[in-house]
């Protein structure tokens, strides 16, 4: 094992408790919260081997974020499109959509991409403040302790990000 594995073994094991615990408040399953808490590691684990990060455990809760985020929108989908028992699944594929809000949520869905690419566009420290402040509701003061920086540093972040996304939005 190296340094970076080694250390963050041990963060797993101190973290591992809270992030179920994040999880479950969330999803209500405590199978879906392991694996995603595992999920969150691996994905930790990656970001690090490319470049350390300050704040492991913000990093590792913004990562979170973004996986219940994902597990959730997949789960609306299966749900939305899984078929029905009583329907042969031939018979529903081959019936068009007269809903006409079909081609809103298209754009809905659309957007949230476009919203989603741009903010993986970032830096993690953009994101991350952006994270905390739209998903947790903490303020930037809270976010500035949490990640070590001022609240201005915090404020800039997130006006970076908000301009990135819209302007991300404007041209697509």
């Amino acid at each position: 094992m190296n340094a970076v594995s080694d250390t963050l073994d041990h963060f797993f094991r101190e973290n591992r408790d809270d992030l179920i615990g994040f999880f479950l408040r969330r999803l209500h399953c405590p199978d879906t919260a392991k694996d995603l808490a595992q999920e969150t590691f691996l994905r930790l684990l990656f970001s690090e081997q490319r470049a350390p990060t300050q704040d492991r455990r913000a990093l590792a809760f913004f990562i979170a974020g973004n996986l219940v985020v994902d597990h959730i929108r997949k789960e609306s989908v299966r749900a939305r499109y899984a078929p029905s028992q009583d329907v042969p699944a031939e018979l529903l594929e081959a019936v068009a959509s007269n809903d006409p809000d079909s081609e809103k949520q298209l754009m809905v869905w659309q957007d949230l991409d476009t919203v989603n690419t741009a903010l993986n566009e970032l830096p993690e420290e953009c994101r991350a403040a952006f994270y905390l402040s739209a998903i947790e509701g903490l303020t930037y003061a809270q976010i500035g302790e949490c990640l070590g920086v001022s609240e201005r540093a915090i404020a800039k972040r997130i006006a970076k990000t908000l301009k990135h996304c819209r302007d991300r939005r404007e041209q697509s």
